[in-house]
């Protein structure tokens, strides 16, 4: 499957997963957020774009690189919320991160689907043009 990227403000594309991630440690944490460092800005030695920031000190909770998965992140965030973890902890917390991400994926595409039927039922048309297919007036795909 190949990667979604997403335009930030400043004219860069982030990837669409990344996007998901930043909105599921805000769902976790909402005084926690994810941030992407342009590579014009990175200061640092290790040139680590993404970072997790706590608001409430503005302080840098987590590095993260761009070899990093999203799960990955997301696991090592949640991992050291606890003072100590065991390899079994690990393991379960690293899936929890992959079926959060998961599950926020899913609940866009819930929503994109409530979306396009909200707007097939609000249309008068007889036909609609839609994501490059065309629709009749019962809304059946049109070849």
């Amino acid at each position: 499957m190949t990667d979604i990227f997403i335009p930030t403000p400043d004219g860069s594309w982030v990837s669409e997963k990344f996007e998901q991630l930043a909105s599921v440690i805000q769902d976790y944490d909402h005084n926690l957020e994810l941030r992407w460092i342009p590579p014009d800005k990175r200061t640092r030695e290790d040139k680590h774009p993404y970072v997790i920031v706590d608001t409430r000190i503005n302080q840098v909770v987590v590095y993260a690189s761009e070899l990093d998965t999203p799960e990955g992140i997301l696991a090592k965030l949640w991992g050291i919320d606890n003072c100590k973890h065991n390899v079994l902890e690990q393991v379960e917390i690293q899936e929890r991160a992959a079926k959060a991400l998961e599950m926020k994926k899913w609940i866009d595409t819930k929503e994109e689907a409530a979306d396009l039927a909200y707007f097939f039922k609000q249309s008068p048309l007889h036909t609609i043009r839609h994501g490059g297919k065309k629709f009749d007036h019962n809304r059946r795909r049109i070849d």
